[in-house]
């Protein structure tokens, strides 16, 4: 089924009017519901679909604070209702396994979720699929499971594939052999990875593969790792969090999220110098990238007297979520039905549409209802504010 991303021609409302486009919400209902049916499809039964389902509903509206900690370690002991001690115990070990090669916490949520659409975590010691096996479904006519770990490893390429550690360890190395990958849409970076013919079935567990490195590790997939060996910290501009996520421009908060005096205002303002780069809070798709304001011209600083938010561009990413970006100075660098990574560009600060000096409109979706950037990017290891 294809699915048009565009918002309709009527536009999309200004920031000070605080009700989402009916027709951009429908379609990320309509992706969560594509994601729901595929759950289904998977085998999962009622009870652990309704408990999965409300996982991943946690994971994008109340996502555990804080940034993680040095020194963390797995815990293997963990309980998350719908999933089974195997399941969990291969959620600890795949985890384990990043932790110890020092990959940073983004990669534990890729091959988190690649495990998960591949195999919902079971390690199938009998091929499903072809030739495919273990947590990964990695195939051995692909050369999965050629190398082995020591002059003393005499496994055939299925018994090395079955090992939980030895796969995830494979998982990883392809992985870190990729150039951006920590920024990259997690579709598209496992996709490389494993090369599968559903490529888009990947990003539909980001948000659980998120609960689930948060819940085992107290909270790791919110920070981020600079360099190997260093402390694990929250974001800053251009450096993607373990969940994915950046914080889109470097500014103090002004304006704030629906407030008694601005009960429309369905987002927040960050205040910044013009032309001050404003980047991506997260990766996915351009939806919107236009001028919105009632003068119709974009192009020349606003006022609180002009409707709209100016230059705009709106980004869809997963499980229902949208951000967007308004009052740029000038057309955006980015175009509807573009793909972009955590941190890009978009475009930059400016005054254009409902505006009254040089500042960011950041909105944050869920399902298509407005919520507090402030809380939800802290919950994601990005809180906003200025920080070097």
């Amino acid at each position: 089924m294809a699915l048009d991303l565009r918002p309709d021609a009527a536009g999309a409302p200004p920031d000070t009017d605080g009700s989402p486009n009916r027709v951009r919400k429908f379609v990320v209902v309509g992706i969560a519901l594509l994601a729901v049916s595929a759950l289904l499809c998977l085998g999962f039964t009622p009870m652990v679909f309704n408990s999965v389902v409300q996982s991943m509903r946690d994971s994008a509206e109340n996502a555990q604070e804080g940034c993680g900690s040095l020194g963390f370690t797995v815990d293997d002991k963990v309980k998350i209702d719908g999933l089974a001690a195997d399941q969990l115990q291969n959620a600890a070990t795949i985890i384990g396994v990043g932790q110890k090669m020092q990959v940073p916490p983004r990669g534990w949520v890729i091959a988190l979720a690649t495990a998960l659409q591949e195999s919902l975590l079971h390690n199938y010691t009998v091929a499903t699929d072809h030739d495919s096996v273990g947590l990964f479904q990695q195939r051995p006519s692909s050369g999965w499971g050629d190398a082995p770990v020591n002059a003393n490893d005499r496994r055939t390429p299925v018994q090395r594939l079955t090992d939980p550690q030895y796969a995830s360890a494979k998982f990883y190395e392809k992985l870190l052999r990729m150039p951006n990958w920590n920024a990259r849409r997690l579709a598209d970076v496992a996709q490389q990875v494993q090369i599968s013919a559903f490529p888009e079935r990947y990003a539909r567990w980001e948000a659980f593969a998120t609960l689930l490195v948060n819940r085992i590790t107290k909270g790791a997939a919110n920070g981020v790792v600079a360099t190997a060996g260093d402390p694990i910290r929250c974001a800053a501009p251009g450096q993607v969090t373990g969940a994915g996520w950046t914080v889109p421009a470097l500014g103090q908060v002004g304006s704030g999220f629906r407030t008694p005096d601005r009960p429309g205002h369905a987002g927040v303002d960050i205040i910044a110098p013009r032309y001050a780069v404003i980047r991506a809070a997260s990766g996915g798709i351009v939806v919107t990238s236009k001028c919105n304001a009632s003068t119709g011209n974009c192009d020349v600083d606003g006022s609180p007297s002009v409707k709209g938010c100016g230059w705009y561009v709106d980004i869809a990413h997963t499980t229902g979520l949208t951000t967007r970006y308004c009052h740029m100075v000038s057309r955006p660098l980015v175009t509807v039905g573009q793909t972009v990574v955590a941190g890009q560009p978009l475009g930059r600060i400016g005054s254009s549409g409902n505006s009254s000096g040089p500042h960011l409109h950041f909105e944050t979706r869920v399902n298509g209802d407005a919520v507090n950037p402030v809380s939800f990017m802290a919950a994601r290891g990005a809180p906003l504010g200025t920080r070097q």
